[in-house]
C-alpha cells in the first residue's frame, strides 16, 4: 500500500473543480483548433472520413480530461490508448496525429495522476508519457516524408518536456498537500498534548483536594475515636478515598491510552435536542423549547452551548432526588443565543452524591463560555438555574 498516496488522495478532492475548469478551457480552445488544423492540412480536405475519425478521437480525449476528476486511473488508461491511436495515425503532408492541438489534454491526465496517485502510479504515468513521446517521434521519423533530423529532435524534446513539466507540477501539488496534512497533524498533536497537560493539572488539583479532605476527616476521626460519631467520620474518609480513586482511574485511563477510542466530531448546539432526548427517563421529565430563528455559531460557541447543557443536565440528574422536572430553553436573539437549564429541585439533594453540585464541571463550563466570548450565570433558589449567553457570528 502506498501510504503517502493514501494520505494525499482525500485532500486532492479540493482540486476537483480546478480539473473540470482546466478540462473545459482545453476543450474550448484546443478542439476548434484541431478541427481547423485538419481542414487546412495539405491532402486532408478531400478525405472527410479521416477528419471525422480524428475529430471523434479528439472529443473522447477531452472527455477523458473531465473523467479524471472522479476516476484518474481509468481516464489515464483511456487517454493513453487514444494517444496510441493518434501516434499511429499519419496525416498526409502534416505530421503524426498525436501532434494535434487536442492532444494537449493528455497533459492534464498526467498531471492528475502525479497529483492524486501514489508514488508508483505517479512514476508509472511519467514512464508511460515519456515512452509515448518517444513512440510519436519514432513514427514521424519512419514516415517517407518525415521531417529533418533537427526537427525530429525538437519535436521529441518538446514532447518529453511537456510530459515532464505536467508530471512535475502534479507531483509538486501532491507534495504541498502532504506537507499541509503533516502540519495539520502536528497542530492536532500539539493541541492534544496541551489538553493532556491541562488534564494532568486538573488531576493534580483533584487529588490534592481529596487528600486534603481525607487528612482533615482522619484527624477529626482520631480526635473523636471511641465516641458515637467516630464511625461516621471514618466512613466519610473511606467514601472520599473511593471517590478520588474512581476519578483517578478514569483520568489515568485517558492519559495512558489516548488512542483507545477514535476521535469523533465535536458536538455543537445542533446536538442539544438529541442530548435532551437521551437524558429523559420515567423519573426525569425534561421539557425542551427553541425560540427565535437559529443561526450559525462559531465552533467554540456551539461547543460551549452543548457542554453547558450537558453539565447542567448531568448535575441535576446526579445530585437531585427523583422525580425531577427540568426545562431546557434555547433563545435566539439578534446578536446572541441564550441557553438556559432550570430544574425544580426534585425531592431535594441526593444523599449519596453529596450536597454541593460544583467542582471541575462548573469551572470547565465557565472556561468554555469565557473562551467563546460569552457569559455564564448560575443561580440557586428552589432548584438550580444555569444560563449561558453566547455571541452569534458577525457574518451570519
Amino acid at each position: 500500500m502506498d501510504t503517502m498516496g493514501e494520505v494525499a488522495k482525500p485532500d486532492a478532492r479540493i482540486d476537483g473543480n480546478g480539473v473540470l475548469v482546466s478540462a473545459a478551457v482545453m476543450t474550448v480552445i484546443a478542439l476548434p483548433l484541431t478541427v481547423v488544423t485538419l481542414l487546412q492540412a495539405p491532402g486532408i480536405p478531400v478525405d472527410g472520413g479521416l477528419v471525422a475519425w480524428l475529430s471523434v478521437l479528439s472529443v473522447l480525449l477531452h472527455a477523458a480530461g473531465f473523467l479524471s476528476r472522479w476516476t484518474p486511473v481509468v481516464a489515464f488508461v483511456a487517454g493513453s490508448a487514444l494517444m496510441l491511436v493518434f501516434a499511429f495515425t499519419t496525416i498526409p503532408g502534416y505530421s503524426s496525429a498525436a501532434m494535434l492541438p487536442s492532444c494537449v489534454a493528455y497533459l492534464l491526465l498526467v498531471w492528475k495522476m502525479a497529483s492524486d496517485g501514489g508514488t508508483r502510479r505517479s512514476f508509472g504515468a511519467l514512464a508511460v508519457g515519456v515512452t509515448g513521446a518517444g513512440l510519436i517521434t519514432t513514427v514521424d521519423a519512419l514516415r517517407q516524408d518525415g521531417p529533418e533530423p533537427l526537427m525530429l529532435l525538437v519535436e521529441g524534446g518538446a514532447l518529453v518536456a511537456g510530459i515532464v513539466a505536467a508530471w512535475a507540477l502534479g507531483a509538486l501539488s501532491r507534495l504541498r498537500r502532504l506537507a499541509a496534512a503533516e502540519r495539520a497533524e502536528e497542530r492536532i498533536r500539539l493541541a492534544l498534548a496541551e489538553e493532556r497537560n491541562r488534564i494532568g493539572r486538573d488531576l493534580h488539583d483533584i487529588v490534592a483536594h481529596s487528600l486534603s479532605v481525607m487528612i482533615a476527616q482522619a484527624e477529626a476521626a482520631r480526635l473523636t475515636a471511641g465516641t458515637p460519631g467516630s464511625d461516621g467520620e471514618l466512613e466519610r474518609v473511606a467514601e472520599t478515598g473511593r471517590s478520588a480513586m474512581q476519578g483517578l482511574r478514569g483520568m489515568l485511563g485517558v492519559l495512558g491510552n489516548p488512542e483507545s477510542q477514535p476521535l469523533e466530531p465535536v458536538q455543537g448546539i445542533d446536538g442539544v435536542p438529541a442530548l435532551v432526548a437521551r437524558a429523559r427517563s420515567a423519573e426525569h421529565t425534561i421539557a425542551f423549547a427553541v425560540r427565535g430563528e437559529p443561526r450559525p455559531l462559531a465552533p467554540d460557541a456551539g461547543l460551549a452551548a452543548y457542554r453547558v447543557t450537558q453539565e447542567a443536565l448531568t448535575n441535576a440528574i446526579r445530585h437531585l432526588t427523583a422525580p425531577l422536572s427540568i426545562e431546557v430553553d434555547v433563545e435566539w436573539r439578534e446578536r446572541e443565543v441564550a441557553v438556559t437549564v432550570t430544574d425544580d429541585g426534585g425531592q431535594g439533594t441526593d444523599p449519596h452524591t453529596g450536597a454541593f453540585r460544583g467542582g471541575t464541571g462548573l469551572i470547565g463550563m465557565a472556561e468554555r463560555v469565557e473562551r467563546a466570548g460569552g457569559t455564564l450565570e448560575i443561580r440557586r433558589s428552589v432548584g438550580w438555574r444555569v444560563r449561558a449567553v453566547l455571541p452569534i457570528e458577525a457574518s451570519s
